[in-house]
C-alpha cells in the first residue's frame, strides 16, 4: 500500500496540537492554584503536611544538617523536605514542577552564590558590603547583575565607587568552601558561613506564596513558605530581573 506523503505532516501537526493542550491544561491548573479561593487553603493544606513531614533517616548529613537549621530558625514545622530522581536535573522544568507536586515552574527557585570580584575586600562580615551574596532567583528567570550592583552599592548610600563592584558567579569551590553544598543542592538555609541572602522581589508574588529550593544535597529539595523565610532568615529583597 502506498503511503500517504501527508502522514508525517499530520503526524507533526497532532503532535503540536496536542502540545499547546497540554500547555493550555499546565496554565488551567496554575491559574487554579494562584485563584484567591483555593491559595489559603492550599497554603493551610501544605504547612499542615510540613507539619508531618518525617526526614528520612537515611538522608544525607548535609541534608540533616539543613533540617537542624531549620528548627534552630524556628521554621521546620513550615518545611516540607523531598527526594528527587538522580536524574532530576535532566528533566525538562515543568516535569520537576510536577514531581514536587508544585503549583507551578515558577515557584522552583534556585540560591547561588555571587561575588564582588571587585571589592577592596574578602569579608562577609558587614551584610551592606560583602565580598559575597547568596542570591534566591525562580528558575524561569535571570539575574540582572547590574541591578544587584545597583541594590548592593544603594545599601551602603552609594558612598563606594561603582569600579568597586563587579558581580560574577562564584566559582564553584568558593560556593562549596562557603555553603558546604555541591552545586544543584545549595540551600540558603544552613550555609557554613552567614553569607547575606537576597531573595528576588518576583518571588514575593507566587501564589500559593511558597517556593521550592535545594536542601543540601542534589537530590533533595526543600520547599516553605515564602513568608515564613523572609521573616525568619530577615534577607533582603530587590528587584534582579
Amino acid at each position: 500500500m502506498r503511503s500517504n506523503a501527508f502522514d508525517p505532516v499530520m503526524s507533526v501537526v497532532h503532535t503540536m496540537s496536542e502540545e499547546r493542550a497540554i500547555e493550555e491544561l499546565i496554565d488551567a491548573i496554575s491559574n487554579l492554584y494562584a485563584s484567591p479561593q483555593l491559595t489559603s487553603y492550599y497554603l493551610d493544606h501544605f504547612k499542615q503536611k510540613a507539619k508531618n513531614n518525617v526526614l528520612n533517616q537515611g538522608a544525607p548529613e548535609t541534608v540533616k544538617h539543613v533540617e537542624r537549621a531549620c528548627k534552630e530558625l524556628g521554621i521546620r514545622d513550615v518545611t516540607r523536605f523531598y527526594q528527587v530522581e538522580s536524574d532530576y536535573y535532566e528533566w525538562e522544568l515543568q516535569r520537576r514542577a510536577f514531581r514536587l507536586l508544585a503549583p507551578s515552574k515558577k515557584h522552583l527557585c534556585k540560591s547561588v552564590i555571587f561575588e564582588n570580584t571587585h571589592s577592596t575586600h574578602d569579608s562577609i562580615d558587614d551584610p551592606n558590603n560583602s565580598r559575597y551574596y547568596c542570591v534566591i532567583i525562580q528558575y524561569i528567570a535571570s539575574i540582572n547583575t547590574q541591578k544587584l550592583m545597583n541594590f548592593v552599592r544603594a545599601l551602603s548610600d552609594k558612598k563606594i565607587s561603582k569600579k568597586h563592584y563587579n558581580f560574577r558567579l562564584a566559582p564553584s569551590e568558593k560556593s562549596l568552601e562557603l555553603t558546604g553544598f555541591e552545586n544543584g543542592g545549595v540551600s540558603p538555609i544552613g550555609m557554613k558561613y552567614p553569607i547575606p541572602i537576597i531573595l528576588s522581589k518576583n518571588i514575593l508574588s507566587l501564589q500559593p506564596p511558597v517556593f521550592y529550593l535545594g536542601a543540601g544535597h542534589v537530590d533533595w529539595k526543600l520547599a516553605l513558605s515564602v513568608a515564613d523565610f523572609v521573616e525568619k532568615t530577615h534577607c533582603y529583597l530587590a528587584d534582579l530581573s
